[in-house]
């Protein structure tokens, strides 16, 4: 216990994004499948970087320094906050691949995915959330390696520094290879345990502006990682992690305000269908009453 508390109080920063991800997951997703995301995603983690600190697979070879040691909680010789970060940015990569692939639905300021389950399992968001998994590792990592100049410290080093402003070119294959398992595994326990479900436990399908949490938290990460570069004046690596997104932030912004964008009642219907919870965040006119069996066979129709 002594040990948790003091990592939570080292590293802030990492508890404050997994506990809005734990929030926005059992908000959108129920309490099950984020549970069972957390831990299953940081056992693949933890593998990973214990093959990569012993063997270099599949991050590239690097070390992790013991200057933390009696400080934080290490498991298996790496600091258990690092292969805990995986599980919330999986998840916002996710979200953001979500909101690319489905129409959308806006009343006022509450803004929605009209999604359904074969979007959710659809190949083009998974491979979608692992190139964003990707993305974030692109300004999270340089930063990382410059611990010494910011509140992580110096934590670790690879052999040897790579071309990207010292990060090898395998440690972007290695996190692309663990975006595939962990985004995958994602897909598989929200089919499992959801689909079919009256409604996923804890979900709050009232919330508004569900389909913006989850980027939301994309967007505080990456801009975490950017603000901080530029801190410690690191500004040749900020302002490249800058125009790296800005093609992306364009086409996002685009997106959200172009009117082919939203879906129409065919749409709502689908996604209701599909999760027939979130039917009363929509105006009876917008959606048919599943109570009733000809409404149910319009339903079935769209």
């Amino acid at each position: 216990m002594h040990l948790l508390l003091a990592t939570i109080a080292l590293r802030p920063y990492v508890f404050i994004f997994l506990a809005a991800f734990l929030f926005i997951s059992v908000v959108n997703f129920g309490v099950r499948t984020t549970l069972l995301f957390t831990v299953l995603t940081y056992a693949v983690s933890l593998a990973c970087e214990w093959s990569s600190v012993h063997n270099g697979f599949p991050f590239g070879l690097y070390h992790y320094l013991d200057a933390t040691r009696g400080r934080e909680i290490w498991i298996a010789g790496v600091p258990f906050m690092d292969s805990l970060s995986f599980t919330f940015l999986g998840f916002a990569s996710y979200t953001v691949a979500l909101l690319i692939a489905s129409p959308l639905y806006r009343r006022g300021l509450d803004l929605r995915m009209l999604d359904t389950w074969q979007v959710r399992r659809s190949p083009r968001v998974w491979l979608m959330a692992a190139l964003f998994m990707v993305m974030v590792d692109m300004v999270v990592d340089p930063l990382s390696v410059r611990g010494d100049r910011w509140f992580l410290g110096k934590i670790f080093w690879y052999d040897p520094p790579g071309p990207y402003f010292g990060v090898p070119i395998t440690n972007y294959l290695g996190w692309f290879f663990v975006a595939v398992i962990t985004v995958a595994l994602f897909q598989l326990l929200d089919g499992w345990l959801n689909r079919g479900v009256a409604k996923p436990i804890g979900a709050v399908p009232a919330a508004p502006s569900r389909a913006l949490l989850g980027p939301a938290l994309y967007v505080g990460i990456v801009g975490f990682g950017i603000a901080m570069l530029f801190i410690i004046g690191a500004r040749e690596i900020a302002w490249a992690s800058v125009f790296i997104y800005l093609p992306f932030a364009v086409l996002i912004l685009h997106m959200v305000t172009r009117r082919e964008s939203y879906g129409d009642a065919a749409a709502i219907a689908r996604h209701c269908a599909d999760f027939p919870y979130d039917a009363p965040a929509f105006t009876p006119r917008e959606v048919p009453d599943p109570t009733r069996r000809s409404n149910v066979n319009d339903l079935r129709k769209f």
